[in-house]
């Protein structure tokens, strides 16, 4: 523990006796060279001091060893004392009997470097030493208090401070590692790297918990102040320990803190701790002033409704069909997106035979008997690629619900030329696609459908080839499920039809990926004189997969969605008091209608914390506003972002008949609501909330807004 400095030998130094005695040299200089001379009795005969014939320790000057020389030779001018060559400095009565205790010059404390002080409270005595000091008190005795500890003392106001005079030395605690020191009123810790002090009634807590083999650990921090006045507290290397006038002290650590310090520790809504941790099964519990606290689980679920408490569960079946695709894709409104660039088309090479992009050609189409189609590949019926996709405009942009994604390019045309680069004919064409997707799973099914004109001109014999690709994987990630045969004779007027399924590939629990796929083709002939043509490429990028969501027995579940589409949950009068308190907050103009939408919170500690704001689970607020099958509901969720404890804004209340007396009836753009409803609409209520988390794959910072029609007030109390 100590630091030690490295010492100058130290030689044995003269001894002059007093009444009368024979001088006596040391053995270093006892020579017939040199003789002591007559002096008087107690002085040193100038010329022969002992700094002209041996080095000074650095820290000292030649006239401190004369003088330390000389005091060494009046010793008996000062009973008690003793004075250490060249240190010009008396070191008495207890502090003297420490300092030869633990080695005195010779030890880790060296020379002394002042004489005896008396300190500022007038009691008690201090000698200062190369390496530290000794303090003396009356009730504690000598005790040198030296590197870290020192520093610790000091950072406490010495003898003045919290700790007083020190009553021990420093000792080994009991695991080998770290050392301690007692004080009147406190203990000062040091472990590996720095000391910190430890008193009052925090020390005597911190004792209960086992002291530093406890499971707080050593302490990390000297006491402090909370910024409200009214605590102190200390931080340790596995928690802390506050204290109020009011509560005592009490530890708080793992979990618990972490949670509570989200929250804003006590200036949060949860408060001080006013009772220690208990255990609850494989859960922890903690009483605060505003509300109970515990981690992992709350322990007021089961009392308290919790809209996101549950989180969203994914337990239906795996879809399998298309029309399982299809019934799971149908929710949500389309809108335009760009999913990445689409429909490309390579250009020509000079000299060769190819396809050209025909540009703003609108091409003839094949008279077809619609009892009898041309169609190489599966009829899907629509599946894929619904009507509110074809009847679009198109604008070369995908359009999407939150599981569907579909693109039309139309009015396209493949112009046919010999090996001499002469156009010979014309092939127009129509391509679609479509996606579907499901929060069930994390495969995914598309549609690819070209669609000829009628030909014109001489085309040969022309054929249809693709080639899948996802991106990052190889041949084993996707299968075409159904289609038209790669290379197959394309006829005017007729449809090739491929569906592929892109497979669920394996994930880590609770991550995210975002596939990427395509489909290239070109149309090869059969023709000698009509070599292959360019490629087509239609990549897709924009959706994400995650496996977030758990089923009802723990298991992570794949899903996929286009993210960028915003889903909407819509509130009814089937839970017609909490509508009606939504509606209520959205017409004080609080964010969740459209364009101003809410964005998922998943953390559990935070949500936890929003709830604790604004619906506290126990205290005064709670006593003032708790009525017989009521229960509290906040508003934007507590799962949101923009929960009440990071609103930033002030709380507010619906209506008198809410029964919220601690909160104004006001209007402004943050903050947040509450009011007293049903309990069993706001359980209700909750669980729909999670449902549609689920159904619509929203995940951590995902935005969703909201509508809200035909809700009731609650009635007056």
């Amino acid at each position: 523990m100590f630091t030690r400095r490295l010492l100058l030998p130290v030689l044995m130094a003269m001894v002059v006796t007093m009444g009368g005695g024979a001088a006596v040299a040391d053995a270093a200089h006892d020579s017939p060279a040199w003789r002591p001379t007559s002096a008087p009795k107690g002085q040193v005969t100038p010329g022969r001091m002992r700094s002209d014939r041996e080095s000074v320790p650095a820290g000292f000057g030649k006239a401190d060893a004369d003088r330390a020389e000389t005091m060494e030779a009046r010793q008996g001018a000062a009973p008690g004392c003793q004075v250490s060559w060249p240190a010009p400095y008396e070191v008495c009565g207890a502090i003297r009997d420490k300092y030869n205790e633990l080695g005195g010059p010779n030890g880790f404390l060296s020379f002394p470097k002042s004489g005896e002080l008396t300190n500022p409270d007038g009691c008690g005595k201090r000698t200062e030493f190369v390496n530290g000091p000794v303090y003396w008190s009356p009730q504690g005795g000598a005790h040198p208090v030296v590197n870290h500890f020192f520093a610790a003392w000091a950072r406490n106001g010495y003898e003045g401070g919290p700790l007083s005079y020190p009553t021990s030395d420093e000792f080994v605690n009991p695991d080998n590692v770290g050392r301690r020191q007692y004080f009147e009123r406190g203990t000062v810790y040091w472990k590996l790297n720095e000391a910190y002090a430890v008193h009052g009634a925090i020390r005597d807590k911190w004792g209960e918990a086992g002291w530093e083999a406890g499971y707080l650990g050593y302490p990390i921090s000297d006491e402090f102040g909370t910024p409200d006045g009214l605590g102190r507290a200390t931080r340790f290397e596995h928690g802390m320990i506050y204290w109020t006038e009011a509560y005592g002290p009490h530890p708080i650590s793992g979990g618990l803190l972490n949670k509570w310090a989200q929250s804003g520790y006590e200036r949060g809504p949860y408060g001080y701790p006013v009772a220690d941790q208990r255990p609850r099964g494989s859960s922890w519990d903690q009483e605060f002033q505003f509300g109970a606290m515990g981690f992992p689980t709350d322990p007021a679920a089961g009392a308290v409704p919790d809209d996101e408490d549950a989180e969203p569960t994914v337990d239906e079946a795996e879809p399998v069909t298309w029309d399982d695709f299809a019934a799971d894709a149908r929710t949500g409104r389309a809108g335009p997106i760009t999913l990445g660039k689409a429909g490309s088309l390579e250009p020509c090479e000079t000299g060769t035979s190819c396809m050209r992009e025909g540009t703003a050609v609108r091409a003839p189409r094949a008279p077809q008997d619609d009892e009898d189609p041309i169609i190489d590949g599966p009829d899907t019926a629509a599946t894929f690629i619904p009507g509110w996709c074809t009847t679009a405009p198109w604008d070369g942009r995908w359009r999407t619900t939150r599981k569907n994604a579909c693109a039309v390019w139309t009015d396209l045309a493949v112009h046919v030329v010999d090996s001499k680069g002469v156009e010979v004919g014309r092939v127009p064409f129509t391509v679609k696609t479509g996606i579907l997707t499901s929060h069930r799973s994390g495969e995914m099914r598309q549609e690819f459908r070209v669609d000829f004109g009628a030909f014109t001109g001489k085309v040969g014999t022309p054929t249809f080839r693709y080639q899948p690709t996802y991106l990052g994987y190889g041949p084993d990630a996707y299968s075409i499920e159904q289609g038209a045969a790669n290379g197959s004779v394309i006829k005017p007027g007729m449809r090739k039809v491929i569906v592929v399924k892109w497979k669920q590939q394996t994930m880590a629990d609770d991550s995210t990926r975002d596939p990427a796929t395509r489909i290239a083709w070109n149309l090869g002939n059969l023709d000698p004189g009509v070599t292959a043509s360019s490629s087509g490429l239609v990549p897709t990028t924009g959706f994400r997969c995650d496996s977030t969501m758990k089923t009802s027995s723990g298991k992570y579940r794949q899903g996929c969605v286009v993210p960028g589409v915003t889903p909407e949950f819509e509130l009814t009068a089937s839970t017609p008091e909490q509508t009606w308190h939504v509606q209520e907050a959205l017409r004080s103009g609080l964010p969740g209608a459209a364009g101003r939408p809410l964005h998922r919170l998943a953390d559990k500690v935070k949500r936890d914390i929003n709830r604790q704001k604004s619906c506290p689970r126990s205290g005064r607020v709670y006593e003032d506003r708790r009525l017989t099958t009521r229960s509290c509901d906040e508003y934007p969720f507590a799962s949101s972002r923009e929960g009440a404890a990071s609103s930033n804004g002030p709380g507010r209340t619906a209506h008198p008949d809410c029964h919220v007396p601690d909160l104004p009836v006001t209007t402004g753009a943050t903050g947040y609501s509450v009011c007293m409803i049903d309990e069993g609409q706001n359980s209700r209520s909750g669980s729909l909330l999670g449902a549609f988390y689920g159904r619509e794959r929203i995940i951590d910072q995902d935005a969703y807004t909201l509508t809200a029609s035909g809700g009731t007030p609650p009635p007056k109390p």
